[in-house]
């Protein structure tokens, strides 16, 4: 039931009028998809540091190189050191880069249309079963349970998942 669920809910993030909306915004603002999640990430915090960045939106370390390279360029994010550890780059996004976050936020906030078939009471159940979903997933991470621990607990499919890769 979980499978059947989570497919409902990719296809509603990753199908049609949602991925469309992306596809124009990237086209109009000349911004790739890794840019936008990159800068869609920064803008939840302060500051991310590179290896941060990288587990979070799922690539290698040297693709957020060349992302954070393309946002500095662009006068929207820099570098700077850690506090903790001057070997670690943490990425700060400038005003301008928080200003088109923020824009591109508000577009992609947008329900698809298909949501005005539910009721208010329906879209509250929604958001707050997804909340729970949301709120268990951050519980896991704050307890510092790895990918591998979720598996193990988690219902077999007919799929395979990849290991994340060790950061150094």
């Amino acid at each position: 039931m979980a499978e059947e669920a989570f497919e409902r809910l990719r296809r509603v993030a990753f199908e049609g009028e949602h991925v469309e909306r992306m596809a124009a915004l990237g086209v109009r603002m000349r911004l790739s998809p890794g840019v936008i999640k990159t800068l869609m990430r920064l803008s939840t915090e302060d500051g991310v540091s590179m290896g941060d960045m990288a587990r979070s939106i799922g690539c290698d370390p040297s693709y957020i190189t060349a992302l954070v390279d393309d946002l500095d360029e662009r006068g929207l994010a820099h570098r700077e050191p850690s506090l903790d550890d001057r070997r670690v780059k943490i990425i700060v996004l400038t005003k301008a880069g928080r200003a088109l976050a923020k824009e591109i936020e508000a577009i992609l906030s947008v329900p698809p249309a298909a949501f005005a078939t539910l009721t208010q009471a329906e879209l509250r159940q929604l958001r707050d079963l997804l909340e729970k979903v949301l709120v268990a997933r951050e519980e896991a991470v704050a307890a510092g349970e790895s990918r591998a621990e979720a598996r193990a607990v988690a219902p077999q499919a007919n799929y395979t998942v990849l290991e994340p890769v060790k950061l150094r």
